[in-house]
C-alpha cells in the first residue's frame, strides 16, 4: 500500500481545485445547518462522495475524485454507510445504560458502591472491546458498501471478519494513520482562527473534507490489495 499517496492524491487531480472547492462548500452548508435536521443532507452526500472515492481507488483509477454530478447516488450510498455505522454502534449505546446505573449507585452510597463499581468496570470492559471490534471492522463496512452498493453487505459478518483478518496489518496501520490525520485536520481547521470567522468557514469544512478523503483512499487501498475477495 502507498500510505503517503492517501495524503496527497486529491491534489493530483487536474480539477482538484473545483472538486475540493465544491466539497468544502457542501461541508460548510452541512456544518452551518447542522442545528436543524436538513443539515444532515449535505453531510450524508459528502459521506457518499467518499464512498465513490473508495470505489475508484479499488478500480485503480488514476484520479479517484469523482465529479460532483451523481447527487442522488452520493445521498444513497452516504445514507447506507451512516445507517450501518449507527446500527453497529447500538450495542455501545446500550452498554452505556448499565454504566450510568452503576454511576448512580456510587452516588447513592448505602453500601451499593461495590455493586456500582463492578457494573461500571464490567460495562467499561465490554464497551472497550465492542468499540475496538467495530473500529477494526470499519474499513470493511465502507469497502463492502462501496463494492456492492448493498446495505446488507455491511452486516455479512463472516465475510467482513475474513476481510479484516486477512488484511489486519493494513487495517491497523490505516487506523493509526487516521489518528494522525485527525490531529493534522484539527490543526488546519484551527488556522482559520488567524483569519477570524471567514477563515474558520473555510478551514473547518476543508479540513473535514481532506480527512474524509484520506480515510477513503486508505480504505480503498485495503480493498484493492485485499487477499480476500471483497464481494
Amino acid at each position: 500500500m502507498d500510505f503517503g499517496k492517501a495524503f496527497t492524491f486529491m491534489f493530483e487531480d487536474p480539477d482538484w481545485l473545483k472538486k475540493l472547492g465544491i466539497g468544502t462548500l457542501v461541508g460548510l452548508v452541512g456544518i452551518v445547518l447542522s442545528p436543524v435536521l436538513i443539515g444532515l443532507v449535505p453531510l450524508v452526500a459528502l459521506l457518499g462522495y467518499t464512498v465513490d472515492v473508495i470505489r475508484n481507488v479499488m478500480a485503480g483509477r488514476e484520479h479517484p475524485l469523482p465529479e460532483w454530478e451523481d447527487w442522488s447516488g452520493f445521498l444513497s450510498r452516504g445514507f447506507k454507510v451512516l445507517a450501518a455505522i449507527l446500527i453497529w454502534s447500538l450495542p455501545a449505546i446500550l452498554l452505556s445504560i448499565p454504566m450510568a446505573i452503576g454511576g448512580a449507585m456510587l452516588d447513592q452510597g448505602s453500601g451499593s458502591e461495590a455493586i456500582g463499581i463492578m457494573i461500571m468496570v464490567c460495562g467499561g470492559c465490554l464497551l472497550f472491546l465492542w468499540t475496538l471490534f467495530v473500529t477494526l471492522l470499519s474499513p470493511a463496512i465502507y469497502v463492502r458498501i462501496a463494492a456492492t452498493d448493498r446495505f446488507s453487505s455491511a452486516f455479512e459478518l463472516g465475510r467482513m471478519w475474513a476481510f479484516t483478518r486477512d488484511n489486519l496489518g493494513n487495517v491497523i496501520i490505516a487506523l493509526l494513520l487516521l489518528i494522525v490525520v485527525s490531529v493534522i485536520a484539527s490543526f488546519v481547521a484551527g488556522l482559520g482562527l488567524l483569519a477570524l470567522i471567514i477563515g474558520i468557514l473555510i478551514t473547518i469544512p476543508f479540513a473535514t473534507l481532506w480527512q474524509y478523503l484520506v480515510q477513503a483512499h486508505l480504505f480503498g487501498q485495503i480493498g484493492k490489495y485485499s487477499v480476500t475477495p471483497v464481494d
